[in-house]
């Protein structure tokens, strides 16, 4: 039923409207046509009946009669209305003509009386009846009795007549009983019809409204978004046809839908950890979301003018490698606005594939400045200019991007002040804090790869002398370089943390027998072979390590670093300068 009634409701407002209004109409001339036709049949038929132009004829002889009777004999008047009275019955007893004023008609008027032969013999003998005693009136003979004989003929005649009539008074009587009928038929038709319209209009406006008015309120207010959140059930507004309020019904869904997914993406970065998720999840977003399958997201870099690749989709889609090494050869990055080859052909001069695709890249910014860019690469079957649904997708992409841009910078802050508050400001190595809150995990890897750790303990020997010579500004001079030439000379994978003062931990990974001693002797080589300059001064400083290895001398890691410092103890006892690899004698047993 459902299915033959829904065409009907997928019509617009403005054809149900006039559908309810033409049903009303088209009632209404079907019911006229009806009593009109009814109508003309009954006055063709009445016209046409004999019955009625002989009852006519009578009435209007009686008329006559009866001015004869009240004006003097042979008086004009009464001469006059006795030849009207003649040319009246001749005219009806003839079959021909009459042309005059009739008292029962309004105006003029003209009756034509049928063939006197197909009259049936009553109304033609009372005819004949009137004309001879109209003839004995116009001799003058016996005028009393002659009036009475025409009188008497005239009346029978207006009786046939009437008699004659009284089926189309009964017609007329059933069809003005019809009318009424017919009248109140179409009152409740129309009622009904208004009431539906009525009821329709409520149900399938005024509540659509409201309820689009309430959702749209609410989300002013910011009211029901935990329910968004948690799920679509109470956020979808349903209608059941696909008119202008269906269609307005479907516009707010897909508004809340959008308002949905932003807040529930917005409140699901918030609580990731990491910078890199935050764009993870972006990009999801413009995948699973919005079908943008193909694009790269690039981060800025804090201090430098670099950009890295954070997200790529596919995987290992390439960029340009100019912009990675100087960001402001990005135009969108340069500019701080949206850069589209769809409106401008070769506006970026750097874009690999110009041939292949098109590309709409999207800065994200933060406080006027861009702090990393979305390329999304179009095929050119795909970026039509004038795809609506295209600019509608990079548009709800956009707003992703600035919904993501403040959870981004924020964490990007937190990160660096993080990572500031691990590091040594002066060196710019990690600190020993840093080494609490990380040598939990790199020991879990040493001991998962079931590798050796070597540990290397390193202090400038005499150091204390340049401060009180040259003044702290030397000492930090010193301390610097000295850190470079550490991180210089050792692996990437390698960590090199200022352990206090003049103290440095490197932590060499995963290193094999020996070969601690001897990355420890080529960092001691590499200190006493370099020239500080000092105020003009060149100054040549020496360095003492001392050497352990994790899980080889200890088991516990700590412990592995304070045998690391006992042989640092032990090479400064044996002259500095020089590499000390732990052995157990010189911890012994009684000191554990």
């Amino acid at each position: 039923m459902v299915r033959y009634i829904q065409p009907i409701l997928d019509l617009s407002l403005f054809w149900k409207m006039g559908m309810v209004i033409g049903a009303c109409v088209l009632v209404s001339f079907i019911m006229a046509g009806i009593l009109y036709f009814e109508l003309q049949k009954l006055y063709t038929g009445f016209e046409f009946s004999p019955g009625y132009k002989y009852e006519l004829l009578a009435q209007e002889g009686l008329r006559l009669l009866e001015r004869m009777e009240k004006s003097p004999e042979n008086s004009e008047e009464y001469l006059r209305n006795l030849l009207e009275l003649r040319t009246l019955l001749k005219a009806g007893m003839a079959g021909g003509i009459y042309h005059g004023r009739l008292a029962s008609l309004p105006g003029e008027f003209t009756l034509r009386f049928p063939n006197p032969e197909t009259l049936p013999p009553e109304p033609r003998s009372y005819l004949k009846a009137s004309l001879e005693a109209l003839e004995a009136l116009e001799k003058g003979k016996a005028p009393s009795e002659n009036l009475a004989k025409l009188r008497a003929s005239l009346e029978k005649t207006l009786i046939w007549g009437h008699d004659n009539c009284q089926r189309f008074r009964q017609q007329m009587s059933i069809l003005v009983s019809r009318t009424t009928t017919f009248k109140w038929i179409m009152l409740v038709f129309v009622g009904v019809f208004l009431l539906w319209g009525a009821v329709a209009f409520i149900f399938m406006v005024l509540q659509p409204l409201r309820q689009v008015t309430e959702r749209i309120r609410d989300m002013a207010r910011g009211k029901g978004l935990e329910e968004c959140i948690d799920g679509e059930t109470g956020c979808v507004l349903e209608y059941y046809a696909r008119d202008e309020i269906g269609q307005l019904v479907d516009s707010v869904n897909e508004l809340v839908s959008n308002y949905q997914d932003l807040n529930l993406f917005k409140h699901v970065i918030e609580e990731d950890e990491e910078v890199e998720e935050v764009f993870k999840r972006l990009g999801e977003a413009f995948q699973k979301k919005l079908g943008l399958e193909n694009f790269v997201l690039l981060q800025v870099s804090n201090s430098q003018n670099t950009m890295e690749i954070v997200c790529t989709s596919p995987p290992g889609l390439e960029v340009n490698p100019e912009i990675l090494f100087n960001a402001s050869f990005c135009r969108a990055k340069r500019t701080g606005h949206v850069v589209s080859s769809l409106d401008h052909k070769g506006i970026c001069p750097r874009f690999l594939w110009p041939e292949e695709a098109d590309h709409y890249c999207i800065p994200m910014m933060s406080g006027g400045e861009c702090i990393g860019v979305v390329q999304f690469l179009l095929p050119p079957e795909y970026a039509v200019r004038k795809e609506k649904n295209l600019h509608e997708k990079l548009r709800m992409a956009n707003r992703y991007i600035e919904e993501a841009v403040p959870v981004i910078e924020a964490k990007r802050y937190a990160a660096s002040f993080k990572e500031q508050s691990l590091k040594d400001p002066l060196t710019e190595l990690y600190n020993r804090r840093f080494l609490e809150t990380a040598i939990e995990s790199l020991v879990a890897g040493v001991m998962r790869r079931k590798t050796t750790l070597g540990i290397l303990m390193a202090d400038l020997d005499y150091f204390k002398e340049v401060n009180d010579k040259y003044g702290h500004d030397a000492g930090d001079l010193i301390l610097k370089e000295t850190a470079q030439i550490f991180k210089k000379n050792v692996r990437n994978s390698d960590l090199v943390v200022r352990f206090g003062g003049e103290e440095f931990l490197i932590l060499l990974m995963d290193t094999r027998n020996g070969e601690s001693v001897k990355v420890a002797e080529k960092l001691r080589r590499a200190v006493e072979a370099h020239e500080f300059h000092i105020r003009g001064n060149i100054l040549h400083k020496t360095v003492s390590i001392g050497v352990s290895e994790f899980p080889t001398d200890a088991q516990g890691i700590w412990e592995a670093i304070k045998y690391a410092d006992v042989a640092l103890y032990k090479a400064k006892e044996m002259g500095r300068n020089r590499v000390v690899r732990f052995t157990p004698d010189m911890w012994p047993a009684e000191e554990y």
